[in-house]
């Protein structure tokens, strides 16, 4: 009998054990990995592509130039001084017929080669100064300003063409970059295809387990038990009917 009937417990053991195929097979595909890992080369990039490395130098060279005249000087109209030329050969004109006008005036009046007349002659002359002087720089300057803004669009023009030579050299790199980057990747490919059929765990395919709960038995109430019932036989009886409910 247990001391103070405190229950006396067995338990039996579990055991698995792992299919020696399934093992094996989870064994090699870590192999595997550590020998691809192992294996793979220093990543690769792709060089910058003769596209974009024109581009860039001529960008470069671009935007290192002052805009200036010599760029203005490339959109003159090379007709300009002939329509400034022309321009004052009819202000010209239109002096001498106001000038033959006037004497003609004067002669009726009898005032020719007067102060009136030299006063009239002078302003005539004075207009058609000013008026070549006001014209020629009025050309002048619209000349110049289209001349001006030709280049700077041109500017502008060559400068998205050389960003467009750079993005297609760009462009060209990323494909390089791909091909290396796929044909280092190939055996990560493979790897990822062994590990996807293994899992990341070993296999529990083909393992077998036993286990069994735990048994209790309390002597105590045991004992009790068998001297109550063998107690109707006496006192030898219920003496008998403990032992055999202590180990019964």
């Amino acid at each position: 009998m247990s001391k103070g009937g405190k229950p006396q417990t067995s338990t039996q053991g579990q055991t698995t054990s792992i299919d020696p195929a399934a093992r094996a097979a989870y064994l090699s595909n870590l192999d595997l990995a550590r020998s691809t890992a192992g294996g793979l080369g220093v990543q690769q990039f792709a060089g910058f592509d003769p596209r974009y490395e024109a581009g860039e130098a001529a960008l470069y060279e671009a935007s290192m130039k002052p805009f200036g005249a010599e760029d203005i000087a490339a959109f003159q109209n090379p007709y300009e001084e002939q329509v400034v030329q022309q321009s004052l050969q009819d202000i010209e004109r239109s002096r001498q017929m106001q000038a033959l006008q006037d004497a003609n005036r004067a002669t009726a009046a009898k005032a020719f080669g007067g102060s009136r007349y030299g006063v009239q002659s002078a302003l005539t002359n004075e207009a058609a100064l000013q008026e070549a002087a006001r014209t020629a720089g009025q050309l002048r300057s619209a000349g110049f300003g289209q001349a001006a803004r030709l280049a700077q669009e041109a500017r502008d023009i060559n400068t998205r063409g050389f960003q467009n030579a750079m993005n297609l050299g760009l462009t060209r790199q990323q494909f390089a970059q791909l091909g290396l980057d796929a044909q280092r990747n190939l055996p990560l490919q493979r790897l990822a295809i062994e590990q996807s059929a293994m899992g990341a765990q070993p296999a529990n395919l083909g393992s077998t387990s036993t286990s069994s709960q735990p048994t209790s038995k309390n002597v105590l109430t045991g004992a009790l038990g068998g001297a109550a019932a063998g107690a109707q036989f006496g006192p030898w009886g219920a003496l008998a009917g403990g032992v055999l409910g202590a180990f019964g």
